[in-house]
């Protein structure tokens, strides 16, 4: 649930659209890694919302998924269900606190007209951290632009892991996400909800104008739209991007030594710039080449 219902662009949520760029590119956004002929994993950055006519997916990535003994994933997303009552635990203010007395009333009435925008009636707000109230804008706005996370990379690859018997993977656990955003402090919280509002009404077009860039593969330009975002937060991207990288990348490594091919599907965020886990592979001496 967090990682499809992260603020505008974080979770990398792209629009759906043709094929016919990627089909006359050749490339899409995935990775294949391998070191002196060992084990090949194909790292797919993953869009966690789409539409249901981005399907079919270019063959490159339908391919990879068929030749994978193992399908990784950032969480299980079976365990999505039982974390509902955690998440909703983790998101609520101390009793006989309001939201509104925690933003005040600038803060709380921009929130309160971006609730009203998107159906929601405030007051289900009230009793919310800010952090919470913002992925509950953030998530209707998405779903009234027509991504759902239903149709999502994840969502998409997970059950066909499931089906085909395939060995899923999960690379941290959903009650670990949830932990990310409580562990906030009071400040961050509402930084990231300011954050938010003012990114809400740009979250389709950004999305339709980074579409394009992921379905050909362009690394640059959505390395630079995504980047823009965290600009004013660097450490919100070092906790909810770099450091996770750092973290997966010895589990990945795992799988590199091992003798099974595999895919690794996480957030197209986690794969580019300096930190991302392209070019980690690299510098430990693994030939990754884009597909």
């Amino acid at each position: 649930m967090i990682r499809r219902l992260t603020l505008a662009t974080l979770a990398v949520l792209l629009a759906a659209g043709t094929l016919s760029a990627s089909e006359a590119s050749g490339k899409v956004f995935m990775w294949k890694a391998q070191k002196n002929g060992g084990a090949a994993i194909y790292l797919l950055g993953s869009i966690h919302a789409l539409k249901a006519e981005a399907y079919p997916l270019p063959a490159a990535i339908e391919a990879a998924f068929d030749e994978a003994e193992v399908v990784v994933f950032e969480v299980d997303l079976d365990e999505m269900t039982g974390a509902a009552m955690h998440m909703l635990a983790a998101g609520s203010l101390d009793a006989g606190q309001t939201l509104e007395q925690v933003l005040g009333p600038s803060l709380w009435a921009e929130l309160g007209a971006a609730a009203a925008d998107a159906g929601l009636d405030p007051s289900m707000l009230q009793f919310m951290k800010p952090w919470m109230a913002a992925l509950s804008v953030a998530a209707l706005e998405l779903t009234s632009a027509g991504y759902l996370p239903a149709y999502g990379l994840d969502s998409h690859f997970f059950q066909r892991a499931k089906e085909e018997g395939k060995e899923r993977v999960a690379l941290e656990t959903v009650e670990y996400q949830i932990g990310l955003f409580a562990d906030f402090t009071p400040d961050e919280s509402t930084a990231f909800l300011r954050y938010t509002l003012a990114d809400l009404k740009s979250i389709g077009p950004v999305l339709d104008g980074l579409y394009h860039h992921w379905l050909v593969g362009e690394v640059e330009p959505v390395e630079a739209l995504l980047g823009s975002e965290f600009e004013e937060f660097p450490d919100l991207y070092r906790t909810l991007v770099t450091d996770r990288n750092l973290r997966w990348i010895d589990r990945i490594e795992e799988l590199l030594a091992g003798q099974r091919d595999a895919m690794v599907v996480v957030g197209a965020l986690h794969l580019v710039g300096e930190q991302g886990l392209v070019a980690l592979l690299r510098q430990n001496g693994y030939l990754v080449t884009q597909m």
